[in-house]
């Protein structure tokens, strides 16, 4: 009875202290917002978007006021923010020539995949299409008479006369008619209710991807128009209108987000497999892409034989061996390719729910073994077999001593992987009369591994300023150092003399810029993988349908009680 008393006594400690942490589970969230804002913008608006998240949608005056900054200072950085998404405006209830500002804390982690979008775009559409996505997330929203101007004077620095507005303006249409990119229209009129405010027009899904006409004298006048800093061409005549006033574009993320699951998924089915079976998925998405999808989360149903005809010019292989394919694929343990009916020799369809699943545990069961070891994995997985199970029970089936078992499940339990279900003999929930089973919510451990990785990638960002400030003047020196270097080879200045510019840097400075680099060289190889980690835990968390359990009891009877049972006939 003592040692049942001491064990309860345990639990109620844990709760606590789970409790506790959940209350916090957010900062690492807005920490790492606020940072992104502050290194890809400036303090200000880290300052403002942080007093928006406390305070609640405010005027711009009272923001002005609070933080004590002048008015002009705080539209700027709102109008930029704006423009980004970050902030978000909308009309106030009680005056409806009020405008109040409000923070959005998940369109400023959008920041972390600025570089897998560019890179995806680079993949897909070399450099121009590089270029134009990388002036779209730069600018936010911008014209499309601006971002031809714009990549065409980059492009032509670099290729003399081998680049083309024409070459420019296809990747353009390239871009919008696979989804990339998306029109956002603002109306003419000035709002009456909003002074000063655009209004937004939404754009009819027929024409949200319709790239406008240029006419050749259209494209004449944007080879010569310089780059503009402003949102509108400034000009005191109509020479540069090209008609597109009011049509800006913006980057979809979501469809890079839908890519980047696609890749991750082709990944995983041919490191799994092998590189057949991943270019046979790769076949059925790019096939479901070209076809309407009345669900996001399905793709439509296709046969063997239109996974042959696409597979025919990029690696042809037999409906025979492609359905033998298929049967592996099939029985893969996530369980993500599913196969509907045997039409066309086999029909087949991709459950992305099932698919971000599977991804989903791969990374969990990754980060368990790594932090807590291969035991408590194992405790881990079956419990995630078994549904639930008592402690007594985790220690006998696990194989494992009490006192080791006590300590991987607690862990677990105080970071949110395991969640804890009562079953009480009466209604009072007494403890001396209550049975205590662990379970896995595979939606509570994506929540608690995203934390962690919330809280990690703020605490690298930190770090890598840490080490820039801590060594900005050797930093200068090296610069300096290079750029003299790289004008000299231009000049074609002899290697003699490049070598006493070279021993500028002595020795000891020489092996600190190395292990300077290497440093940051870790730092970023980190941030890549978390990004990536990241993006599955969050596209899990789109296509699920769980809801964030609570403190009780809420399912799972018939198995507990099934439990309950055993343990009272042992």
């Amino acid at each position: 009875m003592k040692r049942a008393e001491q064990l309860e006594e345990c639990l109620y400690f844990i709760i606590i202290l789970f409790t506790f942490q959940n209350t916090q589970m957010t900062t690492y969230q807005l920490r790492l917002g606020l940072d992104l804002i502050e290194n890809h913008f400036d303090s200000t608006s880290k300052q403002i978007t942080s007093y928006l998240n406390r305070k609640g949608p405010l005027q711009l005056g009272i923001i002005a006021r609070d933080l004590k900054l002048s008015i002009s200072t705080v539209s700027q950085c709102l109008s930029v923010l704006c423009i980004h998404d970050i902030v978000e405006y909308k009309q106030d209830d009680s005056n409806s020539k009020r405008v109040l500002y409000m923070f959005n804390v998940k369109r400023a982690l959008y920041i972390l995949h600025y570089a897998k979008c560019i890179h995806c775009a680079k993949q897909l559409y070399h450099g121009t299409g590089e270029l134009i996505i990388e002036k779209l997330l730069l600018h936010g929203k911008r014209q499309m008479s601006q971002i031809l101007a714009d990549v065409y004077n980059t492009l032509s620095k670099v290729f003399k006369d081998s680049v083309s507005i024409t070459s420019i303006r296809d990747c353009f249409q390239h871009l919008a008619s696979a989804q990339f990119i998306q029109r956002v229209s603002t109306s003419n009129q000035e709002s009456k209710q909003m002074s000063n405010m655009p209004i937004i027009v939404e754009e009819a899904p027929s024409t949200q991807y319709q790239v406008p006409e240029l006419t050749q004298d259209e494209v004449k006048r944007l080879a010569t128009t310089e780059p503009q800093p402003n949102k509108k061409f400034k000009s005191s005549n109509n020479t540069n209108s090209f008609g597109d006033e009011n049509i800006f574009w913006k980057v979809n993320f979501q469809r890079f987000f839908d890519y980047l699951r696609d890749q991750e998924l082709i990944s995983a089915f041919t490191s799994r497999i092998d590189q057949n079976a991943g270019e046979i998925i790769r076949a059925i998405l790019r096939l479901a892409e070209t076809k309407p999808q009345p669900n996001s989360q399905r793709t439509i149903k296709l046969s063997t034989l239109d996974i042959s005809k696409s597979l025919a010019t990029t690696n042809p292989l037999s409906e025979d061996l492609i359905q033998k394919y298929m049967s592996v694929i099939t029985g893969d343990v996530n369980n993500c390719v599913i196969k509907v009916d045997e039409q066309g020799k086999g029909s087949y369809i991709i459950d992305f729910q099932l698919a971000s699943t599977g991804l989903t545990k791969a990374h969990a069961q990754s980060f368990l073994k790594e932090r807590y070891g291969s035991n408590a994995l194992r405790i881990y997985n079956m419990l995630e077999e078994r549904g639930c199970l008592s402690q007594k029970q985790i220690e006998d089936m696990a194989m494992i001593s009490a006192k080791e078992a006590q300590q991987y499940v607690y862990s677990m339990f105080i970071d949110g992987i395991l969640s804890l279900e009562e079953l009480s003999k009466a209604n009072d929930f007494n403890p001396m009369r209550t049975f205590y089973f662990f379970r896995v919510n595979l939606y509570n451990v994506v929540l608690s591994l995203l934390e962690q990785c919330y809280k990690t990638m703020s605490n690298l960002m930190q770090r890598h300023t840490y080490e820039t400030e801590r060594h900005q003047k050797l930093i200068d020196k090296r610069e300096k150092v290079d750029k003299i270097i790289l004008d000299m080879r231009e000049q074609s200045v002899a290697e003699e003399q490049i070598k006493e510019v070279e021993d500028i840097l002595s020795p000891a400075e020489k092996d600190q810029i190395k292990k300077l680099d290497a440093a940051f060289r870790k730092i970023d190889l980190a941030q890549i993988q978390l990004t990536e980690t990241i993006l599955i835990l969050e596209i899990y968390l789109t296509l699920s349908n769980s809801s964030v359990p609570i403190s009780k009891k809420t399912g799972g009877k018939a198995i507990a009680a099934k439990l309950l049972e055993n343990k009272t006939q042992d």
